[in-house]
């Protein structure tokens, strides 16, 4: 068995020892083959049947899953000094998966599927660490979203998933004290819920986790409101303040998705260069009404970051972020703006998920037997950008700290020919090696090895370490 998944396992409990021993067999077989399917990424039609038979065994939840991944890393968590527990969702299309139970509609009744919303931990320089916890789920109808939504109580809401991934942060900050753990999600989670849960800790001395959420709600009422009074507009008031700094930098062109009243757009976002001005403010917010009663104030951090003289054809980039963590400076400011930015990890994420494991591919038909098999692939997403951020992150760790003998000595043999064995490559020489097997050029101005040329070097990594143990390694090589 592959050494990390020993560790990474250790604490397994599926209530049989073969169950165990198989869960251990069928990851080690999906992170040597993520693109394929599930049943192509077994070795002969008797592990093919276990693996099915293995996610069709009542004691293979989710959670069970999960449980001795989140143990390990939560042993990474308490080895860093600030954790981002990163939330979202995503959307999972089944819609040609007709024989697949379960399904219901994501952002139109034609399209079928589930949603994923995952904790995603993310340490020191963005070296991810694991999921968390994740929740999967369908909804039976898309009018469920908008009828009565006033009227319903929260709990019974979408919005609701947003709260629940705060007490999960909250939960990794109990669990990792000395740790400075944030929850960070995008403009869904500004959930006013989420304020009042965060005061409600520090107020009864309880572990909370801070949180860095982009505003969706950029008219909220600010206190005290004379209500004979213009009422004051939190985004008005942040731009009220003076400029702590301003920061540059450029971005690409690309074609962008846009939501317009309901309907989903494509439009193209020209590259340029951009400027900000960075401005701060501590504000009170007034609580809305619940069903017939107010939620109490809360006071937070608001940090603006606005461009200065947008093209006239092009959306403005501008960002308004909500924040726990006090913001006295230009440099805290920035510090919160690249938080937030770091959300982008769990976008790469998904995608690995979708693109480097083709999880919206699997055949399983049931809900029951395909969520485990979800959660099991996000530990293979996980590792696969693990290693490739640990490589640029630590380049100079040695490469058998990560990588058995077999899959080094066979790869630079390969690579760099045999004499080359005399001297033991780093970890990001290895990443580097590994990156070219999945065709990555190096050129100048590539930028470092992403998860796509990754997981397909990994692949070629693994048969070539088959072939050593069987064939390669000569006396003294």
């Amino acid at each position: 068995m592959t050494p990390w998944i020993t560790e990474e396992l250790a604490t397994v409990d599926l209530q049989d020892k073969r169950l165990n021993q198989r869960y251990a067999r069928i990851l080690e077989r999906c992170f040597e083959a993520p693109k394929s399917s599930l049943t192509g990424a077994m070795k002969g039609n008797a592990e093919v049947v276990a693996a099915i038979r293995f996610f069709a065994n009542p004691k293979v939840t989710v959670e069970a899953v999960l449980q001795p991944h989140r143990v390990a890393a939560l042993q990474r968590v308490q080895a860093q000094k600030r954790v981002l527990v990163i939330q979202d969702t995503m959307e999972l299309d089944y819609t040609t998966k007709t024989k697949l139970r379960g399904r219901g509609p994501l952002n139109s009744e034609t399209r079928l599927g589930f949603l994923v919303h995952t904790q995603y931990l993310v340490g020191d320089h963005r070296v991810p660490l694991g999921t968390w916890n994740t929740e999967i789920s369908a909804r039976e109808h898309l009018q469920e979203i908008t009828s009565n939504h006033k009227q319903r109580e929260f709990d019974q809401k979408e919005s609701y998933r947003w709260l629940e991934g705060y007490v999960q942060a909250c939960e990794v900050a109990a669990a990792a004290p000395g740790v400075q753990v944030i929850s960070v999600s995008d403009r869904e989670g500004d959930v006013f819920e989420v304020f009042v849960e965060h005061a409600r800790r520090v107020t009864a001395q309880e572990p909370a986790a801070h949180f860095v959420i982009r505003c969706c709600q950029k008219e909220r009422t600010l206190c005290p409101c004379d209500e004979e009074l213009e009422p004051l507009k939190l985004a008005a008031q942040v731009e009220q303040s003076p400029v702590l700094g301003t920061i540059e930098f450029e971005i690409s062109t690309k074609i962008q998705t846009k939501k317009v009243r309901g309907v989903t757009t494509r439009v193209l976002r020209q590259g340029r260069h951009v400027t900000q001005e960075i401005r701060a403010r501590r504000l009170e917010l007034k609580p809305p009404w619940r069903k017939g009663q107010r939620l109490p104030a809360v006071t937070l951090w608001a940090v603006s970051a606005k461009e200065v003289n947008p093209p006239a054809d092009q959306d403005p980039i501008d960002w308004l972020i909500l924040t726990s963590l006090p913001v006295h400076d230009f440099a805290d400011a920035q510090g919160i703006l690249e938080i937030y930015l770091a959300r982008w990890e769990i976008e790469v994420f998904h995608r690995t998920l979708k693109t480097g494991c083709t999880i919206e591919e699997l055949q399983l038909k049931d809900p029951e037997r395909l969520q485990p098999a979800l959660a099991l692939y996000m530990i293979v997403a996980w590792r696969l950008l693990y290693l490739t951020k640990l490589g640029r992150e630590c380049p100079e760790l040695p490469c058998d700290a990560v990588f058995e003998e077999a899959e080094w000595k066979s790869l630079v043999a390969i690579a760099q020919g045999r004499p080359a064995l005399a001297h033991k490559p780093t970890l990001n020489q290895m990443i580097l090696l590994i990156a070219q097997q999945g065709g990555y050029r190096g050129r100048k101005g590539d930028g470092p090895p992403g998860p796509q040329v990754m997981w397909i070097g990994l692949l070629c990594l693994h048969h070539f370490a088959t072939a050593w143990k069987a064939f390669g390694p000569t006396e003294g090589g």
